[in-house]
């Protein structure tokens, strides 16, 4: 401090405050008039002129000492705190408190007199059921402190964690917490004795704790369950009734007064149970299709739901003979073959081919055999997806127009028509393994146009092959008498055999 302009070398006493040093007679005072002479000491201003031995070096600057300068006043904490009054991210704790219980077994609580918890218990014996008031955050903070502040045992800690759960409905929960209580309820703090009074109100219910919601939701459920069983059974009845395979078909065959009052008694809920009970219908036929003969499928007269029934069928069948004259194809020797495929009785082989030009009734013939069953169609250009055989998923029967095999697609098909099961895609999901079904096929041209001489050779090892060449509506082959239906196939194909 020696040669100070403020000091002149007078030591500062380390009792005296900043405001004392200020005050100090060796010290300036501040003065707002900055440009007075006495302003500034006049010393101060001459012992620091311009030295130019000392030009070049850093000025320092003079500054109290460290036990002279005043505390700075830190307000982070004020600020913080007003700041998460003003935005706090979470709800208020006032307006969000819930009822909690929770089980615990040992030893008997035992709270101060003196404790700030608020809660009550029940002694059921061999448990205490235990109440409190907190808000879905504090609710762990405020168990361990029931726990501290109520001498409970620790190692029970998790048992108790484990059988927290709110308290929805307080009538219904006082009823059993009563039930056998072996001690009067205590109520441990202020907050909850107007429960505590409701509690002596109850009547004593003799039913086990670990039951009594149970059967409370079991009540309920046993309602849903009966509502629901109606529901299944009546869209099963009307299902089966319209013969529906889709809901739209369901949709549309029910009339504008029984969708009304199927809606106004099962609510929107019943799309869903009708498309369960479609689908199960479907699984239903399905099955019994995939293991029945091809003889019995067309004796249980399960075809095209739009049919008449005609019963007499003599014109057709006398129409169907003519197409098989015309076309010098031998019947019983064409309706052993395609017996023995939709039957699956040939191994490397399962497929029926029936090839010729435009409108010689080909398309005709095959639907007449493919109504019986529930079938699946395969896409034309199927070189252009890979997903072209997931339409065969859950059918009986695969039924081909003018399909297209190419190099990209032989394999596939040979294991189709070969009766391989074999993994197909699925669109949007995993691949499928797609078992062994019959298939019948219609072209214009060759089925093996597309594909190199050995691949064409295999696909036709797996196919039996007839030709129509006569068109329908000529002088040789006129058009059918009457439309013709499975009804006049069944019957023709059981006096032809």
């Amino acid at each position: 401090m020696a040669g100070s302009p403020v000091y002149e070398g007078t030591q500062p006493s380390p009792q005296l405050s900043y405001n004392n040093w200020l005050e100090s007679e060796n010290a300036q005072p501040q003065n707002s008039d900055l440009f007075s002479d006495s302003a500034v000491d006049e010393d101060f201003w001459t012992s620091n002129q311009y030295n130019p031995a000392v030009a070049d070096t850093v000025p320092v600057v003079q500054t109290p000492p460290v036990h002279y300068r005043p505390p700075i006043l830190d307000l982070s904490n004020v600020w913080h705190s007003k700041r998460r009054q003003l935005f706090s991210p979470e709800p208020s704790q006032l307006d969000n408190n819930k009822l909690w219980t929770f089980i615990y077994r040992g030893t008997a609580p035992r709270f101060d007199r003196n404790s700030r918890a608020n809660c009550l218990y029940v002694d059921h014996g061999d448990h205490y059921h235990f109440v409190f008031e907190c808000c879905p955050q504090n609710k762990t903070r405020t168990i361990q402190r029931l726990i501290e502040s109520g001498n409970l045992d620790r190692q029970q800690s998790m048992s108790i964690m484990a059988t927290v759960q709110p308290v929805i409905n307080w009538d219904n929960f006082a009823a059993y917490l009563v039930r056998a209580a072996q001690t009067p309820i205590i109520c441990v703090g202020k907050k909850l004795e107007h429960l505590r009074d409701d509690l002596y109100m109850i009547p004593r219910e003799r039913k086990d704790c670990a039951t009594l919601l149970r059967d409370v939701r079991g009540a309920k459920q046993k309602h849903t369950n009966i509502t629901r069983k109606r529901t299944l059974d009546l869209l099963r009845s009307l299902i089966e009734a319209y013969e529906a395979r889709s809901y739209n078909e369901l949709y549309m065959s029910l009339t504008y007064d029984e969708t009304d009052d199927i809606y106004a008694e099962y609510g929107p809920q019943w799309k869903e149970t009708a498309e369960h009970c479609i689908a199960n219908y479907i699984k239903k036929i399905l099955i019994i299709q995939q293991t029945s003969r091809f003889e019995d499928i067309l004796r249980s007269d399960n075809h095209n739901r739009e049919c008449q029934h005609p019963k007499n069928t003599i014109d057709g069948e006398q129409w169907l003979d003519l197409l098989f004259q015309v076309n010098k194809i031998n019947k019983q020797t064409f309706l052993c073959n395609i017996t023995r495929i939709m039957n699956k009785e040939i191994d490397r082989k399962n497929a029926f081919v029936i090839e010729g030009p435009t409108t010689t009734g080909k398309t005709l013939f095959v639907k007449l055999i493919a109504e019986n069953y529930i079938y699946g169609t395969v896409q034309r250009s199927g070189d252009h997806s890979q997903f072209f055989l997931m339409n065969l998923l859950n059918k009986a029967l695969a039924l081909m127009e003018e399909p297209r095999i190419t190099q990209l697609t032989v394999n596939d098909f040979k294991e189709l028509l070969g009766g391989n099961p074999f993994d197909i895609h699925v669109k949007h999901q995993k691949d499928e393994r797609l078992n062994r079904l019959p298939v019948l096929i219609t072209t214009n041209n060759d089925l093996t146009y597309y594909v190199l001489g050995e691949d064409g050779k295999a696909i036709k090892e797996r196919c039996f092959a007839y030709k129509f060449y006569v068109k329908v509506g000529s002088e040789e082959l006129p058009l059918p008498p009457c439309k013709l239906c499975t009804c006049h196939f069944r019957n023709w194909y059981f006096k032809s055999v």
